[in-house]
């Protein structure tokens, strides 16, 4: 079976029409029919059940599309891993940072790209520690940044700096008041499940606050969007103050203090370019001269 036939199979189950997946594949709707055929003929059950008004996937054309969406994606991945082989004698270096990180890392990878005028990136942002591993040890990444120390033999967890989350606010929202106690502040924090909010609760347990949240955000920009709009205030790392985003608001150190440690990793057992080398040393340099 080709990965052709499987994209099809998954257009039409996208679409939920062989008119639609036919429009949007650019091929006659007679030919799309024929393909699906063709493949449940091979595969030796049905994947829809048709009727003169509609189709409907069967329970074997379920399993088999969550099948055929992973083979994709895993073809694709493979064949721009290739091209990137081909195409050049510097592989993209790619990796995984925290969305409080941007700031710096922007400035690491200027500095990397005037040694290295020909390189490319891609970079991810990923706040879920397992899939940082989970991207290391599958080599689909070089490099990863993580809140916390990953404890695994094969990858090398660096500390790269510590910091301390901080209250942001409106402009002259506590005028003279450098620290701040938290607990009854209309507060904007991340979402359930993020590392941060971990380390919050954590810190809240701790102190036996209840904290009064009325807002959870994805994303630190969306936070200091709606500190800006006098919703409330949010706790971010204290790195995070640094962006355009937080741009005429004030920030308050939080007490009792909570902090956190950056780490750099990297796989330990994969032959790492010099170029990647290169950066993973750029980046502990970085915080070696700043802090």
């Amino acid at each position: 079976m080709k990965i052709i036939q499987l994209e099809y199979f998954v257009a039409v189950v996208k679409y939920n029409s062989f008119t639609k997946a036919a429009n949007f594949l650019h091929i006659s709707q007679p030919s799309l029919t024929a393909t699906i055929k063709k493949m449940e003929a091979d595969l030796g059950y049905d994947l829809f059940i048709r009727t003169t008004k509609e189709i409907k996937i069967t329970e074997k054309g379920i399993q088999f599309y969550n099948y055929a969406q992973g083979l994709i994606h895993h073809y694709h991945q493979t064949i721009e891993k290739m091209y990137d082989l081909n195409t050049s004698h510097a592989p993209k270096i790619k990796l995984s940072i925290l969305e409080s990180s941007n700031q710096w890392i922007s400035q690491v990878i200027s500095i990397h790209r005037k040694q290295f005028t020909d390189q490319t990136y891609l970079v991810s942002e990923v706040h879920d520690q397992s899939k940082t591993i989970d991207q290391l040890l599958n080599f689909e990444n070089h490099i990863g940044l993580t809140n916390e120390i990953i404890n695994h033999e094969a990858i090398k967890s660096i500390p790269l700096y510590k910091e301390s989350y901080v209250l942001i606010t409106p402009k002259n929202a506590f005028p003279d008041i450098k620290a701040i106690e938290i607990e009854d502040l209309p507060l904007i924090l991340p979402t359930k499940g993020s590392q941060v909010r971990k380390h919050l609760d954590d810190y809240f347990n701790r102190m036996n606050i209840r904290p009064n949240v009325i807002m959870e955000v994805d994303r630190f920009e969306a936070a200091a969007n709606f500190v800006h709009k006098g919703l409330g205030y949010a706790v971010i790392p204290q790195v995070y103050f640094q962006s355009f985003n937080t741009r005429n608001l004030d920030v308050i150190h939080i007490k009792p203090n909570l902090g956190r440690t950056i780490y750099i990793n990297y796989l330990q057992k994969r032959k790492h370019s010099e170029r990647v080398l290169s950066l993973i040393n750029q980046c502990i340099n970085y915080w070696d001269i700043t802090q």
